[in-house]
């Protein structure tokens, strides 16, 4: 950018528009809206859509990397407001290489998928797999989610019914990867085999183990 440019960014961000240089050459990922402060600043360019300047709490998802969170103020263009506060909204978002904390939201550019990182340590999925407690869940309901996991897997929200292995049996929502081989065994009322880890959410499916047999 040059002088005047830096300058009109920097009025710009000071009056809730993004970034223009960080929507150019940050990196492309993924937000999960968790949160939406509207102020009461809104602002109209021309006879374009009256805009509205949000602090805006996101989970962000960059390829290969630990899922963190971030907070951004800009301007959202306020039809998009219900949406954004409604639950579940996904953004594009662009990242600074050098500094993560810096984002901003890029309405303009579709959703990417994105790869996770293999987790590691105790209560990661493998982990839980190969030493969590043998429990039986059944599917109530699963979505697919736009990311997959180190070995290219797809992940799902998986809403389940943790049924026996417990004392009392409750329902979750969880992130498990679904490999091709276990699509058969993706609709409502499966009843499969998983494993528990130290907590109630800490549920992994294993898918290898097939359904369970009644």
């Amino acid at each position: 950018m040059g002088f005047f440019d830096d300058i009109v960014n920097s009025v710009n961000k000071a009056v809730g528009g993004a970034d223009a240089d960080l929507i150019q050459n940050g990196i492309l990922g993924r937000g999960e809206v968790i949160g939406l402060d509207a102020s009461g600043m809104t602002m109209q360019i021309g006879n374009g859509l009256v805009e509205r300047k949000c602090t805006i709490t996101l989970n962000v998802l960059l390829d290969g990397q630990q899922p963190y969170q971030a907070q951004v103020t800009q301007r959202v263009q306020e039809i998009y407001l219900p949406q954004l506060t409604s639950g579940g909204a996904i953004v594009a978002v662009k990242v600074d290489p050098a500094d993560h904390s810096r984002v901003a939201i890029d309405f303009d550019t579709p959703v990417p998928e994105v790869t996770l990182p293999a987790g590691e340590g105790h209560n990661s999925a493998a982990w839980i797999l190969a030493n969590g407690k043998p429990i039986t869940v059944v599917l109530v309901a699963n979505t697919p989610i736009g990311v997959k996991n180190a070995t290219g897997d797809p992940v799902q929200a998986l809403t389940l019914t943790v049924a026996t292995g417990v004392p009392e049996p409750y329902q979750i929502q969880v992130g498990n990867a679904v490999p091709a081989s276990a699509l058969p065994l993706l609709f409502p009322g499966s009843k499969l085999h998983a494993k528990l880890g130290d907590g109630p959410n800490d549920v992994v499916v294993d898918w290898a183990a097939g359904a369970v047999k009644d």
